[in-house]
């Protein structure tokens, strides 16, 4: 049974399969036959001698655990332990559709079950996922990555708990510390999804205002791999810099070396050549202040390799040569001008370890890469462009993590967001990080060294790093422009029909909102059987209404700039149907937040209309320009 299970898993979890299949035995679990006709397995744990089931019946008590917590939206479960596998099974075969996530500290515990009960049923279900056999910081970048995925953004705040109680009691201090990691997960899933509206929307104007940077330039995804197996420096601005920085000088031909935005003015005070490529994402005006200055002999040798969320200015004040990055957002799936989608995290830092990844480096090392204050609150390395105290992250307030040095270190609220992603970044990267840091945080799967023993150990051969980059990048000839041009102008009308469309669809489900709410004014509790029949009639085209948000166009159009509001509006929608049995004061509160709902996503998009228009207007004016 355990071969035939572990091959089931192996198809989608090979690692966690061979975890498993090589965990020993150790004897602290025995194997019990019930009393049911059927002698259902029973499992006692002789470290606490508690019995995982009832003893006469263990099926019995994990029906009733389910039936208690009287579920109303189950679309998304986590259960705190595995045990035989059988709360698991019992929400599964109630709810088919539902998604769910297993955590289970004891691989052990997983082997048995593996071993004497066939779960392949379970294991065969798409939605069916598990985390086994890792600490808790460790979990983060698989709770990071279940949560983060579209069908379940609207579920998140109505996650069922199922507790194992026994598997809980017996690893209290785990799973307290797992639940802390997954609500960090969930946050910083709806942090990457932006906090409202406004920002979003100015990511996509600077997107839609430097539509001809991106036509003009060549993109990250010629450099696909043509770094494969040569070793990546990260240098960023931490405080730690300032002891290992001098180091740098003479490896810009034996490595490839990318840094944030903030770096390049740190590196040219010190004497040390500007990054290969500079990273940036930033779509705010203190961004393009970092470039303000420099000269063309400055930044010769290096490529802004930035976001086109950036703004304009950004892109204006760097006098050397451009790299397109795209971040995963649909809005550059719409644009469809390939230049390479990278999933970047939140910072400029995580942006340039992604882009190393990107060109095949191995290792990476990073330097100046703390994500927390010095011991005397210094936030960044000397020469840093806005000072060594940065007050908007001290002001946030701190939060202890483990550091390289020492056993704690304080981080805000934004570096620990980084430093997360970091660990999501390097869970995923298939070969070695260097933390070469010298100071700071703790990054959960990288290798602890000195800078200069990083460089004695990977830095030795001679690159030619510029040479290998000028060669494979393309600039884009006028034939490719004007047929680019063309298919945006397109686009852009499209866009713009498109909006109209759906406001009007999305005024009509407010129409029906009103309509509801004018029969309850005379009738507060539907007691007429016609004015219950005419608002269930309303209630289905309300909710019907939703299926203007299905179609591929608004999701590659309009999510990235509607998506905070609408995963939120989303949320509490679901949160009220998770709390409240359906009932006539349930679809009165539903009416209500449907009505905002269509009422806000219909002015937003009305709102970036404007911005469709104004962009079609440039983009008219930038294809005369090429003819």
């Amino acid at each position: 049974m355990l071969k035939k299970n572990l091959a089931i898993l192996a198809k989608r979890d090979p690692n966690l399969a061979y975890r498993i299949g090589v965990t020993p035995i150790t004897g602290r679990y025995k194997i019990l036959k019930s009393q049911r006709s059927d002698q259902m397995y029973n499992i006692i744990d002789l470290k606490t001698n508690l019995y995982q089931y009832n003893q006469y019946d263990p099926y019995i008590g994990v029906k009733m655990d389910i039936e208690k917590m009287g579920i109303l939206l189950p679309n998304l479960a986590v259960f705190f332990g595995f045990g035989l596998g059988y709360h698991v099974n019992e929400y599964l075969t109630k709810y088919p559709f539902a998604t769910v996530l297993v955590i289970e500290e004891d691989l052990e515990i997983l082997k048995i079950v593996f071993s004497i009960n066939n779960l392949t049923k379970v294991l065969s279900y798409n939605q069916f996922h598990i985390v086994s056999g890792l600490t808790p910081v460790q979990m983060y970048p698989h709770l990071f990555n279940f949560f983060n995925q579209s069908p379940l953004l609207q579920f998140l705040s109505s996650i069922n708990m199922v507790q194992n109680s026994i598997s809980v009691s017996g690893s209290k201090e785990f799973y307290i510390r797992v639940l802390r990691m997954l609500k960090e997960a969930v946050t910083n899933v709806l942090a990457l999804y932006g906090n409202d509206p406004h920002d979003s929307l100015i990511g996509i104007q600077m997107t839609l205002r430097n539509l001809a940077t991106i036509v003009d330039n060549p993109g990250i995804n010629e450099l696909k791999d043509k770094f494969k197996g040569k070793p990546g420096i990260v240098v960023s601005t931490g405080p730690s810099l300032n002891k290992n920085v001098e180091l740098l000088k003479g490896l810009d031909n034996k490595a490839v070396i990318v840094a944030p935005d903030a770096t390049v003015k740190v590196l040219l005070k010190r004497g040390i050549k500007a990054a290969h490529m500079v990273t940036s994402l930033e779509r705010v005006l203190a961004t393009s202040k970092l470039f303000e200055g420099l000269t063309e002999e400055d930044v010769k040798d290096s490529y802004l390799s930035a976001c086109p969320v950036v703004m304009p200015e950004t892109y204006a004040n760097f006098p050397g040569e451009k790299i397109i990055v795209y971040r995963n957002f649909a809005t550059f799936k719409w644009i469809d001008i390939p230049k390479g989608i990278l999933d970047i995290g939140p910072s400029a830092g995580n942006m340039a370890f992604k882009v190393l990844e990107w060109l095949g480096c191995d290792p990476i090392i990073l330097i100046g890469q703390d994500l927390a204050f010095t011991d005397d609150e210094k936030t960044h390395a000397e020469g840093a462009h806005y000072g060594e105290k940065s007050l908007g992250y001290l002001a946030a307030g701190t939060i202890p993590v483990p550091g390289n040095y020492q056993d704690t270190v304080k981080t805000s609220p934004d570096f620990s967001q980084f430093l997360r992603h970091y660990e999501r970044d390097v869970s995923s990267y298939k070969g070695e990080v260097i933390n070469a840091t010298e100071g700071g945080a703790k990054i959960e799967g990288t290798k602890l060294m000195t800078f200069q023993e990083a460089i004695e150990k990977y830095v030795k051969d001679d690159i030619d790093t510029l040479d290998v980059i000028k060669q494979n990048l393309k600039i884009p000839t006028s034939k490719v422009k004007k047929r680019e041009v063309k298919e945006l102008l397109k686009k852009l009308h499209d866009a713009i029909s498109f909006s109209d469309k759906l406001v009007e669809k999305l005024n009509i489900g407010v129409e029906h909102c009103l309509a509801f709410e004018e029969i309850v004014k005379t009738d507060p509790e539907l007691e007429n059987p016609d004015n219950l029949a005419k608002c269930n009639v309303l209630i289905k085209k309300i909710e019907s209404s939703q299926e203007a948000f299905t179609s591929t166009q608004f999701y590659l159009i309009f999510m990235h700039y509607v998506q905070s509001y609408y995963i939120k509006a989303s949320m509490d929608i679901n949160h009220y149907k998770y709390k409240i049995k359906p009932s006539t004061d349930l679809n009165k509160i539903l009416v209500v937040k449907f009505k905002e709902f269509y009422s806000v996503i219909a002015a937003l998009i009305s709102k970036i209309n404007i911005e469709f228009k104004e962009s079609l207007t440039r983009m008219d004016e930038y294809s005369k320009e090429i003819q």
